[in-house]
């Protein structure tokens, strides 16, 4: 037991110190700086920290959230990253343990990390981050299927059929990859006509198509739906309040019937009824993406309508935290 706990505490301050390189990432990403050099600096006073300013977490806190120099104020995303990394890997690693799919569900995270803090921070998507995404999903799907393939070749059990064809891991991933942009880009386009431009930004293309790459095709609709979801948690208070105020009964209740059924289709999936009846599974999902469709006419019939009380958030978080919350559970 002592064991485990140890490898927790380890995962924990690995994540910690990748958490701390994502912010890097981050913030020189959106200053259009070089990574590596120059080395860390206040961004206010642009003297070099020492080594002891840039311990995660604990730094910020024993200089109480001030630089060491200028004692101007630390920005809480550093921590907050931080932590939020070292967290999520020892979920990750408590789910799937020593194993390669660890590793790489470890660097999709950091990934996804780095693409919400840029979208958050700037509304910015960096092409190099989603194409990275899509790299590390392709990576993964060629490499868990040359595996299989090498051990069905070893033990005499490689069959050449339309069922390894059709579903073996580089398959899902390709398909996973034109699902993500199809859903995206018919969403995304869909603004040019309600609301005369687009939904989505293409950077969220990206984002669906990388996670379309690890992922593969079913699981990347879940996430899609579930990302939608997420969106709403976050501006469900104000576009209800909207809707009360409009007597807009058709969209409230178009709301209702998507989050409810959204549910119930993951109840059904993780229950595995779809298991055995690939018809079933996508006659559910286009019903899902039936009412899905309707209910983001609804939304853009009302924003155009309403173009000068317009609240964006971007949606690139919504669907890192999507995916997050999938891969863990």
């Amino acid at each position: 037991m002592g064991i485990i706990y140890a490898l927790i505490a380890f995962v924990f301050v690995i994540g910690l110190c990748i958490g701390s390189f994502l912010n890097v990432v981050i913030l020189r990403s959106l200053s259009e700086e070089s990574i590596v050099f120059p080395p860390s600096k206040c961004p206010k006073c642009l003297n070099k920290l020492k080594w002891w300013h840039n311990i995660p977490v604990l730094s910020y806190i024993l200089l109480g959230g001030k630089c060491g120099f200028c004692k101007e104020r630390i920005s809480i995303q550093y921590p907050i990253i931080e932590l939020l990394t070292g967290l999520i890997f020892v979920f990750e690693f408590l789910k799937f343990g020593i194993s390669i799919d660890t590793i790489f569900i470890w660097i999709v995270s950091a990934l996804l990390i780095v693409i919400a803090g840029t979208d958050i921070k700037e509304k910015v998507v960096f092409d190099a981050h989603t194409y990275s995404l899509i790299g590390v999903g392709i990576f993964y799907s060629l490499l868990i299927f040359g595996i299989s393939l090498y051990l069905n070749i070893t033990n005499d059990t490689f069959v050449l059929n339309k069922e390894m064809l059709l579903h073996n891991p580089l398959t899902t991933s390709i398909l996973g990859i034109i699902t993500g942009v199809l859903i995206m880009e018919i969403l995304a386009r869909a603004g040019y006509v309600f609301a005369g431009t687009r939904a989505f930004g293409e950077g969220d293309t990206y984002i669906a198509a990388g996670l379309g790459a690890f992922l593969g095709w079913k699981s990347t609709i879940i996430v899609l739906l579930g990302s939608i979801i997420v969106q709403m948690i976050f501006t469900l208070p104000i576009f209800i309040k909207k809707l009360i105020n409009s007597n807009d009964k058709v969209t409230l209740i178009s709301l209702i019937c998507f989050a409810g059924y959204t549910v119930l289709f993951f109840a059904l999936q993780q229950a595995g009824l779809f298991n055995d009846g690939i018809i079933l599974y996508i006659i559910g999902a286009i019903i899902l993406a039936a009412i899905g469709l309707f209910l983001c006419y609804r939304i853009l019939k009302g924003l155009k309508q309403d173009q000068e009380n317009l609240t964006y958030l971007p949606f690139g978080p919504a669907m890192v935290i999507s995916a997050l919350i999938f891969m863990l559970i």
